[in-house]
């Protein structure tokens, strides 16, 4: 019982200090006098990729392992082993159609990978002030990234990640296009299975659509995540994250998983500060590996806070 209360207690004091972490970010001065919303482009870079991920509420920046890192801390590209394919659907607002893939391959004491996302979003009619009911005239528009990351464990406790990036968006006639940066690192601690992560999202140079400048949607991120109890059947995993924008105001996600019997996997989330969705559900499927062969399956349940449709995500990935 001594032992159990010890763990809770420490899943406590990560909640606490993520707490503490936002309200020290809120003091900073960004020399803004207005909202920040609305003032980065590429806004697609922040939907989130992968199921197992979006179920946990998106704290995952110090618990990813498998060639998905590369969409959340390109750090956790350095435990993949085998050569890795993963493909990630996820019906998204409005129906537009959210789509992305990653290939990681081991190099030495290196992973390499290279991954793509695009958003599509179904053709609407043009409308002007004297024609409100439509031209006729068909419009489209759509995101597209295209990736590439390299990762290396530096020691047991360190791992260190670098992906760069080519972005486009596309509005009828008009296109902007950017290179962009991720880094990141996740840290064991040593303490029972306590781990740290801290990742720098889509950092490039400032863009030009129309005459205007718009900002990257830069992101920082810090977890920690710890095993709350682990036996032979049944094992528990909590995780909390600060995610900071520069161009909106921060927001901190919460996520469990646990797996029984190595087989299945229950996960649930929940994000303080976000207006899109707040409590998320998932589940993961492990099936015994047939010869050489590893596969996944997950699935992730967003119920939306707005108007728009209730958010469903499916990844499946297969190691070999």
């Amino acid at each position: 019982m001594k032992f159990m209360n010890k763990r809770i207690f420490i899943a406590i004091q990560i909640f606490f200090i993520s707490l503490t972490v936002k309200e020290n970010f809120a003091q900073f001065d960004y020399g803004f006098d207005f909202s920040k919303a609305g003032s980065a482009g590429l806004q697609f870079l922040k939907i989130g990729v992968g199921a197992r991920e979006t179920a946990m509420g998106e704290a995952v920046t110090s618990i990813v392992n498998d060639a998905n890192s590369v969409f959340w801390n390109p750090a956790g590209l350095a435990y993949v082993e085998k050569r890795e394919v993963v493909l990630s659907h996820n019906q998204w607002l409005a129906d537009s159609k959210h789509n992305a893939a990653v290939i990681a391959y081991p190099i030495g004491s290196f992973v390499v990978a290279l991954n793509a996302i695009t958003l599509n979003i179904n053709e609407f009619e043009e409308t002007t002030a004297l024609q409100p009911d439509g031209t006729g005239r068909m419009v489209q528009a759509g995101d597209m990234l295209l990736g590439l990351s390299v990762a290396k464990r530096f020691t047991d406790k360190l791992s260190i990640g670098l992906q760069v990036k080519y972005v486009q968006e596309k509005l009828d006639n008009y296109k902007l296009s950017n290179v962009l940066f991720d880094v990141g690192t996740i840290y064991y601690t040593g303490f029972r299975e306590l781990r740290l992560g801290f990742a720098l999202q889509h950092f490039g140079p400032d863009m030009n659509l129309v005459n205007q400048d718009f900002r990257t949607p830069l992101l920082f991120r810090v977890s920690a995540a710890d095993e709350v109890f682990s036996t032979e059947n049944i094992g528990l995993i909590f995780a909390a994250e600060l995610v900071h924008p520069t161009d909106n105001v921060e927001w901190i996600n919460f996520g469990m998983e646990i797996n029984l019997l190595n087989y299945v996997e229950l996960r649930g989330g929940y994000r303080l500060d976000n207006d899109l969705s707040k409590v998320s559900f998932g589940i993961g499927l492990r099936p015994p590996s047939l010869s050489d062969f590893d596969f996944k399956i997950d699935y992730s349940y967003t119920p939306s806070e707005i108007i728009f449709n209730d958010i469903q995500r499916f990844t499946i990935g297969l190691a070999f």
